[in-house]
């Protein structure tokens, strides 16, 4: 009895553990996020954090691999940054040299609102939009590396709302 208890007690500590590292991943992802200039940054982190083979697979189903998703990510740079990426991990699996992470993708924006859709035209809004997604980890090496992100839910966007 006491084996399990401790043989439980160490699974969980593990879980605890990569659970903390892949945080602080995902917060390190969205903050570098919020500072790439060029498409060389960006590529230079996704050599990084991603492995080769890295998919997006979207609401549909749909498979796209790096080279399509990078194409939207450079662009992307030419938009105004958001305030904040959030990315807090609200599930974790941990499998033998590998996890799998349920997150909260969220980016707030604030926005000054021209047309009245949020309230008095002119009026300046907060927009918090949430979208959920299943990434797929693998440690290569003793290093944390993104292997594929599978979007499960449509965003859903609150005006003027905290997150929490």
């Amino acid at each position: 009895m006491s084996f399990i208890f401790v043989l439980a007690l160490a699974l969980h500590a593990d879980t605890f553990t990569v659970q903390a590292e892949l945080q602080g991943l995902y917060d390190e992802i969205s903050q570098a996020t919020l500072q790439f200039v060029t498409g060389a940054d960006v590529d230079q982190f996704h050599d990084v954090l991603y492995t080769a083979d890295w998919v997006f697979i979207d609401a549909s189903g749909g498979h796209h691999d790096w080279r399509q998703v990078r194409e939207a990510a450079v662009q992307a740079l030419a938009a105004p940054h958001p305030a904040a990426i959030l990315q807090p991990i609200q599930k974790l699996s941990v499998a033998q040299g590998g996890a799998t992470a349920v997150v909260q993708f969220s980016t707030v924006r604030t926005v000054v609102d021209d047309q009245g859709q949020y309230g008095r035209k002119g009026g300046t809004h907060r927009l918090t939009e949430t979208t959920t997604f299943r990434d797929a980890w693998v440690s290569i090496d003793g290093m944390w590396k993104l292997k594929s992100r599978e979007q499960i839910s449509a965003p859903k966007t609150v005006v003027d709302k905290p997150l929490y």
